[in-house]
């Protein structure tokens, strides 16, 4: 269960004050109380130590240390404070390093982000010590139970349809420690978001997506490679990487073709021993696989209707 914080305090560490502020002021729009407001990594990591704080905002690009080696300081300080890092940097490098150093967002410099930070900030500061983690709707007795095991293709399905709903193209997944981190453009722009996908979501964000579909929730960008959008694609592509006991993926939409690449374990060998996994995938290539794809889904679905067809037959006759 959840509550909110007496009174939560935030610090931020920007080395631009006005920049510093916006954040500030979403912060006080949501009913946080006015944060402290450091100007650089140094002065972060001292004045943390020497006090309690509930949040930190922490920008990547500070005067002296940055970012990173910030928050690995205050990790030492304090391993259990929540961090949000923002950054300008236009590469995935910085939203993969942030990942792996624990934080629990990190939100790229573009329009509206303050008001990002502050709903994040709100979140992490509405629970209490041992709070109950946030759990999966309720799914309707009919919901396979292998929609929600943690698979390649429910978890990279998962991500196709976040990144439909969103309207995004050009995608990068790359699987890290812990969950995966994607990098996408929007139409009309060239700044690429940085997206994380952390392991302990993807049971929420399965459940949603199996309930919203259900529904006809369904939204599909489609895309000169991909007619249907990123969910099926993804779904299919996932499939055959869990055939193949593949690891360590790496998905790269390139326009005219998807490279995928991964481990896999090497033929007559156990899964000690690797070998690397390489594929592009052109028009062709991705037409046959949701082709294949869509009649696997078909005679599953006729299967489990026929299941469920006698079972409540054997009900009916007891």
């Amino acid at each position: 269960r959840r509550r909110l914080m007496a009174d939560p305090l935030v610090v931020i560490v920007d080395g631009d004050a006005q920049r510093a502020s916006v954040v500030a002021r979403a912060l006080e729009a949501l009913g946080i109380r006015r944060p402290v407001i450091l100007d650089s990594g140094e002065a972060a990591v001292l004045w943390i130590g020497a006090n309690t704080c509930d949040v930190c905002v922490l920008d990547y690009r500070l005067p002296g240390i940055d970012g990173l080696e910030t928050l690995a300081r205050l990790r030492q300080r304090r391993p259990e404070l929540p961090v949000v890092m923002t950054s300008a940097a236009e590469s995935e490098r910085v939203a993969i390093a942030a990942f792996h150093a624990g934080v629990i967002d990190y939100v790229p410099r573009l329009p509206g982000y303050a008001e990002v930070v502050a709903g994040l900030v709100r979140q992490s500061t509405q629970a209490s010590v041992g709070e109950v983690a946030a759990a999966p709707p309720p799914l309707s007795p009919d919901i396979l139970p292998q929609l929600m095991r943690p698979t390649y293709q429910n978890r990279l399905r998962t991500i196709g349809r976040q990144l439909d709903i969103y309207n995004y193209q050009a995608a990068n997944v790359l699987e890290v420690a812990g969950g995966f981190v994607v990098r996408a453009t929007k139409p009309g722009s060239r700044t690429p978001d940085a997206l994380e996908f952390p392991e302990r979501d993807f049971p929420v964000l399965m459940a949603h997506a199996i309930q919203g579909r259900k529904e006809g929730d369904r939204r599909r960008t489609p895309l000169p490679l991909l007619p249907t959008g990123y969910e099926d694609f993804l779904r299919a592509i996932g499939r055959r990487l869990d055939e193949r006991s593949a690891e360590a993926v790496t998905l790269t939409d390139l326009g005219t073709l998807v490279a995928v690449g991964g481990v896999i374990p090497a033929d007559g060998y156990s899964n000690v021993t690797m070998t690397p996994l390489q594929w592009l995938l052109r028009a062709d290539d991705i037409t046959f696989l949701l082709d294949e794809s869509y009649r696997m889904r078909s005679t599953t679905a006729k299967r489990g209707l026929l299941g469920r067809v006698l079972a409540r037959a054997e009900d009916v006759g007891r």
